[in-house]
């Protein structure tokens, strides 16, 4: 007997779970929330909880719990920084199960899992910021000096 071990399963084998936890987690944290069915939010709300827990305080074996999740190192630099902090004084209940319509094809209950406190992620900060490289800023001060040529020559012609 398993006692005191709660998994829910999808019928779609260990692998298959596992990856749909997965995604289930990062698409939650891109977008705050995340529409699904009654048993994915709810196996997602516990395993939301417990990575939202290791957010709060940034060791080692937090890092690399998390790295399951996101293999990006900036991306969980951020997550500490900004999530970390913002549930750094609330000791349970991250997220919330919104129940919503049964869907129409299958009749299956669908949820929507939202953050349970105000937290804004901000993934701007993630990307890279666009620079102009010297070579595009030549290209397009010469275009600029023949366009003024060729205005110029037109004004003379005009004259004419």
């Amino acid at each position: 007997m398993r006692h005191r071990i709660k998994n829910i399963k999808f019928h779609n084998g260990v692998d298959s779970n596992r990856m749909i936890m997965r995604k289930l987690v990062v698409n939650f944290l891109e977008h705050a929330h995340v529409e699904t069915t009654l048993a994915r939010g709810k196996a997602m709300k516990q395993r939301l909880d417990h990575v939202v827990f290791k957010m709060k305080t940034r060791s080692e074996q937090n890092t690399i719990y998390l790295k399951q999740y996101f293999p990006d190192r900036k991306t969980i630099e951020m997550l500490f920084d900004q999530v970390g902090k913002a549930i750094a004084t609330i000791d349970g209940g991250y997220v919330r199960i919104v129940r919503l319509n049964r869907r129409l094809r299958d009749g299956a209950m669908m949820v929507r899992v939202e953050w349970a406190h105000p937290i804004v992620i901000d993934w701007d900060s993630l990307k890279p910021k666009k620079t102009v490289k010297a070579k595009e800023a030549s290209d397009t001060k010469i275009k600029d000096s023949k366009n003024k040529k060729a205005e110029s020559t037109k004004k003379v012609d005009a004259k004419k």
